[in-house]
């Protein structure tokens, strides 16, 4: 007999993803002045840190405003950003294109991450997004989604989910859940989205949280939850005399014992972890890349293959498919139990376990054997068993036939 089917974390393994926001082509800097290098010089190096395993985020601000006494809108990232060259643009926009979203998911951080935007007039409104957002209703919440998602699309960078500036769509999030979907699946005809809103740093087991879901069209919404503050802001950096390496240990230290990362590891918790591209890049010193850096380091390090990388809507894929597939049907027979899973969404490396009377000795799905695996984490495609659980990762889709037999 089969008992307890459930699912598991992903190769039994803890999903982990680095979040960076608020970056775009260029930002304004202090005196006002319009500036491009830093921005690229952090693509460059936030792509070497995927080079050695880093999945995630990264936001992609489509329009860039300078507010000063007029509070200018100069320009947005598909028609062109006064006092950017097009040359430069199209260079770094080719970058993201074409190398970042192998590591990320690129998002709007809705349009400006300032300044609400007059959508029929195209004038700035005297009134942060995050402020206006509040009062919104979904027809307009939707629409203002959608102008964001459309600028990256016009660029030919598809954005699977958003990030909010501030606490934007705090106060009517379900409302504002909802218009992550509609302007989705306008924009993108995508029916399985996500968003980056909170940031839980206390909590001592974190997940994402399902806001939606439509079984009958088949659609979903995550919201996306950080674990951990931003340890790489001023005042840290000068509360450890700009020491990289203090400044990684509060994520995990050096020997892997202590850290906020290293704490919900523990307890098997979603590992979603997020930083501010002006504090890796904010200085010529790059205190805060290197500690950031150290920290990807300590991770792969100490924690290995005991982990996985995963961009946000892997993550969001993976976490509403274990919370609405369902087994349709099961028949068992003295040397075998077969499963049909039904699921509205596919997913990759989809991992179950169950009980059951007798020793496993093979594992199939849709009629092709898994291959048994060993230790205590899968690899796509196998089984093991443990302690009399039996665990499988394979790659689920509607219908799917998983076959044990004994």
């Amino acid at each position: 007999m089969l008992l307890d089917v459930k699912s598991e974390l992903p190769m039994l393994r803890v999903p982990i993803s680095l979040i960076v926001d608020d970056w775009s082509v260029c930002y304004i800097d202090r005196s006002g002045k319009l500036e491009s290098r830093r921005t690229y010089e952090s693509l460059v190096d936030l792509l070497s840190l995927g080079e050695i395993g880093v999945r995630g985020k990264l936001s992609l601000v489509p329009c860039i405003v300078k507010s000063n006494r007029e509070r200018t809108l100069l320009g947005c990232i598909d028609k062109g950003i006064r006092g950017l060259s097009k040359e430069e643009l199209l260079k770094t926009l080719y970058l993201v294109r074409t190398k970042a979203i192998e590591y990320f998911d690129i998002t709007p951080e809705i349009l400006t991450h300032s300044l609400t935007i007059d959508l029929k007039t195209g004038n700035l409104l005297d009134e942060t997004e995050w402020g206006w957002s509040q009062r919104q209703d979904l027809k307009s919440l939707k629409e203002y989604i959608a102008q964001a998602l459309s600028i990256l699309r016009n660029v030919g960078i598809i954005a699977s989910g958003v990030t909010s500036p501030c606490d934007f769509g705090r106060e009517v999030e379900g409302i504002y859940a909802q218009a992550v979907l509609e302007a989705e699946k306008v924009v993108n005809g995508i029916t399985l989205t996500w968003y980056f809103l909170h940031v839980e740093p206390h909590r001592n087991y974190i997940t994402p949280r399902l806001m939606y879901f439509n079984e009958e069209n088949k659609e979903a919404v995550v919201s996306i939850i950080s674990c951990s503050k931003d340890y790489l802001g001023k005042s840290r950096v000068e509360a450890v005399y700009g020491d990289p390496y203090k400044l990684a240990d509060a994520w995990i230290t050096e020997d892997g014992r202590g850290g906020r990362l290293v704490e919900l590891y523990r307890r098997r918790s979603y590992l979603v972890f997020h930083t501010h591209w002006w504090n890796t890049h904010g200085e010529d010193d790059k205190v805060g890349f290197n500690a950031l850096r150290e920290t990807i380091l300590r991770i792969n390090k100490v924690l290995g293959d005991n982990v996985v990388w995963m961009k946000c809507s892997e993550i969001a894929r993976y976490f509403a498919t274990s919370k609405v597939f369902k087994l349709s049907k099961s028949e068992v027979s003295q040397s075998s139990v077969k499963l049909i899973f039904r699921t509205p969404f596919n997913c990759r490396d989809f991992t179950i376990s169950f009980m059951i009377n007798g020793a496993v000795k093979r594992v199939k799905v849709n009629g092709h054997p898994l291959k048994r695996g060993v230790g205590r984490t899968l690899e796509p495609n196998s089984w093991i068993t443990i302690d009399e659980r039996t665990y499988v990762c394979f790659n689920l889709t509607d219908g799917s036939i998983l076959e044990v037999e004994i």
